[in-house]
């Protein structure tokens, strides 16, 4: 028999912060507006990008100082990617700082402000994305090697 009772109406788990539980649902589907249709669905009936989007909303509604994700793109279509893109450019925006561990650099969102590159444990790039062009040997890490002749 049981002895634990819910006591909140959202099944997850809750941490005290200056907002109500409903601001943060409020606050997720504001982020990812599409998810309100799907409010009385189950996840197994979500498509993977829809999915994709409820973990994020989940702890986006935790209301999280630091948000990291580990490859969120992976095995996404690609029509959803930009979806999912300007969604974590907006969680940045509000203040929430994102970590991100992707292993194709297509994948990297254009708001990054710091990338790192770690090979076999060692960070080998340190620095803004803009810096990584002039960084030949760790783009062929990230990106494989050149196939326009080294131009």
């Amino acid at each position: 028999m049981c002895r634990f009772k819910r006591k909140a109406p959202y099944s997850t788990y809750t941490r005290v912060t200056g907002r109500s539980a409903d601001d943060r649902i409020r606050l997720a589907y504001q982020v990812f507006p599409k998810l309100e249709r799907y409010r009385h669905h189950k996840g197994t009936q979500l498509s993977g990008g829809e999915r994709k989007m409820l973990s994020v909303a989940r702890a986006l509604a935790l209301d999280p100082v630091l948000l990291l994700l580990d490859e969120p793109f992976e095995g996404l279509s690609p029509s959803i990617m930009p979806e999912i893109a300007e969604s974590l450019r907006e969680i940045s925006q509000m203040g929430v700082a994102v970590l991100t561990a992707e292993s194709n650099l297509y994948h990297v969102p254009d708001f990054v402000t710091r990338l790192y590159v770690i090979e076999r444990g060692e960070i080998r790039f340190a620095g803004k994305p803009a810096e990584l062009r002039n960084q030949p040997e760790i783009l062929n890490i990230v990106a494989g090697p050149s196939t326009d002749g080294g131009c």
